[in-house]
């Protein structure tokens, strides 16, 4: 058997918080999630806010599209908002605001499990529609990292337990275990996938270990073509492996 090891050509994807791009100076963001979005949309509320912190399992909610999505409705936007095709949302933390410009170049892409809701965002008095949440499943890494060959950043687990803390995380139970035990999930200098995992996605995110979405350079490409607008992505700041049987 030959094992080649191999470096994925990914970005890390954002949304954009350039005042020109967005209208908006204050680097929030368009979207105002506010008590009435929360009184509208207690499903979220209870998903993504509600006593989360204080529930170690709360990323199990995160991670299946079909836990937390939903159809969203008058999400409140800056009154100085631009219309990006992504809109980029304090408050979001999973899936994206997609236009249906995006959208439609998102369904040519090899996509992660997913589903697209619909959405309306209200500005002033007008409805804005045409506009939907983006969600997708995350990666845990359960079968498709190989725990043993990546390289953690102990640094803050350092800073609060002490220079002591050390580590041998050989799998994916190991590394729960330190966060269960911890509270914090430790984060990747090294991200390295085994076979398991599709280096076709054109798009895929990460629950754990980096907590970063990240884009194909083929569908990068594709976005900067077709002038997507509210969006960001740059090369990882660290090298995203992958081994290949």
């Amino acid at each position: 058997m030959v094992i080649k090891n191999i470096t994925l050509d990914f970005r890390e994807m954002g949304g954009d918080s350039e005042p020109k791009t967005v209208g908006v100076r204050d680097g929030a963001g368009q979207v105002i999630f506010d008590e009435f979005f929360f009184n509208n949309h207690p499903h979220y509320k209870t998903i993504f806010f509600h006593d989360v912190l204080n529930d170690r399992d709360r990323w199990k909610k995160w991670v299946k599209w079909k836990s937390y999505g939903s159809t969203l409705s008058k999400i409140k936007l800056d009154k100085v908002a631009k219309h990006t095709d992504n809109m980029n949302a304090i408050g979001l933390f999973r899936g994206m605001f997609v236009s249906n410009r995006f959208k439609e170049i998102l369904e040519t892409a090899n996509l992660p499990n997913h589903h697209f809701f619909e959405l309306t965002f209200v500005q002033g008095e007008k409805v804005i529609d045409g506009y939907w949440w983006f969600c997708f499943d995350y990666e845990t890494g359960e079968n498709t990292v190989d725990f043993s060959k990546c390289e953690y950043n102990l640094r803050d687990h350092k800073r609060i337990f002490g220079e002591n803390f050390s580590i041998d995380i050989q799998s994916y139970q190991d590394y729960l275990n330190i966060f269960y035990t911890t509270g914090r999930a430790i984060q990747v200098t090294e991200l390295v996938f085994n076979s398991n995992f599709d280096s076709k996605l054109d798009i895929f995110g990460t629950q754990f270990l980096t907590n970063q979405v990240y884009i194909s350079a083929k569908l990068h490409k594709k976005l900067q073509e077709e002038n997507i607008t509210g969006y960001r992505a740059g090369y990882p700041i660290f090298e995203l492996g992958y081994i290949m049987m």
